[in-house]
């Protein structure tokens, strides 16, 4: 290179010189996350090497002591929020949202980022019939959004955010059968409770982090998240442009229900990030081999970018 350079003419090497300044800098952001490529991969392997996350399996309790220990590492605050959901047989399950809090420097409303960290009790994908009733293992479908927020909590241990940020990761998100009123336990849960709370201490903003580790990741914008949070995306969109993040498409692609929209219903902007054109959704194939560091690091990427620009 430097021979190149020294058969320039002078107006050309300074051309050339600040191009690749600029190059250096615009750049700079997915160099300084790079170093937490291993990290979020560790802990999916942990997470997907725990087996089924749902509640009553020693996969769930393992997983809320990860949770736990990491919140004790990283975060100002760890709050637990139990709670019962009353199924559909009468049986009471107990289940438990965990929340890492960042206080910030600035004060003022936090934004949640969330997560669903349990794991789907049946693969209701499945077209036989005796695999349809085994669990899953939840490798991007539970895993992937669990590591990332992992991933950001650590993140934001080294680099603190202005803003107060929450993490939280819910659970029952997929616990129950689709239309049983058994989905999106934790969401709901934790919804609800902002209800009785001055709407001044609500989020400003809700992102929720889900089935974003599949190799071929592909983001779109998902339809009720357009609704809910158009500046929100385009914050989201604007940051990936600017890293040079290509998984995240700008177009338009499907109506997702999701941890998001009990938020939304409040009228807070509410957004997920989510690629459903996952074809191992609730399938027993739903495997760390299904998965990429790469497409951990440009979520998250995004997502520390987001923070930092807040």
């Amino acid at each position: 290179m430097n021979a190149v350079f020294r058969r320039l003419r002078p107006v050309g090497w300074v051309l050339a010189s600040l191009l690749f300044c600029f190059s250096e800098t615009a750049h700079t952001q997915p160099t300084e996350f790079e170093r937490y490529r291993d990290t979020l991969w560790g802990y999916l392997e942990t997470l997907t090497g725990f087996g089924p996350r749902y509640v009553g399996t020693l996969g769930y309790d393992r997983t809320l002591q990860l949770l736990k220990r990491a919140g004790h590492e990283f975060a100002d605050e760890v709050v637990e929020h139990p709670f019962v959901i009353r199924r559909e047989n009468g049986e009471q399950v107990r289940m438990v949202n965990i929340e890492l809090v960042f206080h910030g420097s600035t004060g003022g409303p936090p934004v949640l980022i969330g997560a669903h960290y349990d794991t789907r009790p049946f693969a209701d994908q499945e077209p036989n019939p005796e695999a349809s009733i085994r669990p899953i293992q939840g490798a991007n479908d539970g895993g992937s959004g669990t590591a990332v927020l992992l991933g950001l909590a650590r993140y934001l241990k080294d680099q603190p955010a202005r803003l107060p940020v929450r993490l939280i990761f819910f659970d029952g998100e997929d616990f129950g059968t689709t239309g049983s009123g058994e989905m999106f336990t934790g969401s709901n849960y934790h919804a609800n409770q902002l209800k009785l709370l001055d709407p001044k201490t609500w989020p400003q903003a809700v992102l929720i982090v889900d089935m974003v580790g599949d190799r071929d990741l592909q983001i779109y914008k998902e339809s009720y998240s357009v609704q809910s949070g158009p500046k929100l995306l385009d914050r989201i969109y604007s940051v990936a442009q600017r890293q040079n993040i290509l998984q995240f498409k700008a177009e338009k692609k499907y109506s997702v229900l999701d941890d998001h929209v009990p938020f939304s219903l409040l009228g807070i902007p509410s957004v997920v990030l989510i690629d459903f054109d996952y074809p191992y959704w609730h399938k027993l194939s739903d495997t760390l081999d299904k998965c990429s560091p790469e497409s951990l690091l440009a979520v998250f990427s995004v997502l520390a970018g987001v923070l930092e620009e807040w």
